[in-house]
């Protein structure tokens, strides 16, 4: 089978716009027919009534669960520089949110996987003083290799001076004996998927600055966001041999 046409049926989120921009440009044609197309182009991520949209044809989505077709936020080349444009997001947001520099700003980043790993790489060349929380000793070696100090997860309670704490692991490790320990005026930016990893009505009550961070690459790397998701269609396609 040939894939040629695809529909795009939710176009809201205009990553999905850059990627059908990017498909059309690689040979692909685009068509408003569901019906008549060969494949269906959802976002990321992929609602359940977005999947049942696709009416059974062969779907490429972003998270979900959908018998008859891909989920491209399992290619490793998508989701590697995924996490290069979140942590790109992280760092705009950052400056936007600040009246300081970056620049020899305390910086705990909590988890160490890829967009932790992005986000290490990219503010140690603002000069921040960069700490990493994780519990694995493979991560440990590899954030101190890096130039970052390491921290237990244990060691979260103990009093701290943090300007920023950055949260990339997907469940709640900031609960009211981390929050407490924080110092007064630091900024929180959680980047983990629902449900986060801070106890936001302790956060609250404690008047902490808490970012809610997920989605970075749709706020402010549309563009690019939106190109790899096609690069990964295309990847997908030429693997299977679709």
């Amino acid at each position: 089978m040939k894939l040629v046409t695809f529909a795009v049926p939710y176009t809201q989120d205009k990553r999905m716009l850059y990627a059908a921009q990017y498909l059309e440009n690689h040979g692909f044609e685009y068509t408003d027919s569901i019906e008549n197309c060969d494949f269906v182009l959802l976002p990321v991520p992929a609602k359940k009534e977005m999947l049942d949209s696709a009416n059974g044809k062969l779907a490429f989505y972003g998270k979900g669960d959908y018998k008859n077709g891909f989920d491209y936020m399992k290619n490793e080349t998508y989701v590697l520089k995924n996490a290069f444009l979140t942590a790109e997001g992280a760092v705009a947001c950052l400056e936007q949110n600040t009246d300081y520099s970056l620049t020899g700003s305390k910086i705990l980043i909590i988890g160490y996987g890829r967009i932790a790993k992005a986000l290490h790489q990219i503010l140690k060349s603002y000069g921040a003083e960069i700490t990493v929380c994780s519990r694995s000793s493979v991560s440990e070696a590899q954030a101190g290799f890096a130039g970052a100090k390491h921290i237990g997860f244990t060691e979260l309670t103990k009093p701290s001076d943090y300007d920023i704490v950055i949260n990339t692991v997907p469940h709640i490790v900031l609960t009211k004996n981390e929050l407490t320990a924080l110092k007064k005026g630091v900024l929180i930016l959680d980047l983990a998927s629902f449900p986060g990893g801070v106890d936001t009505l302790v956060a609250n009550s404690l008047k902490i600055n808490l970012i809610n961070g997920r989605g970075m690459p749709s706020k402010y790397t549309q563009k690019t966001a939106g190109e790899i998701i096609g690069e990964a269609v295309i990847n997908i396609i030429e693997g299977e041999k679709l």
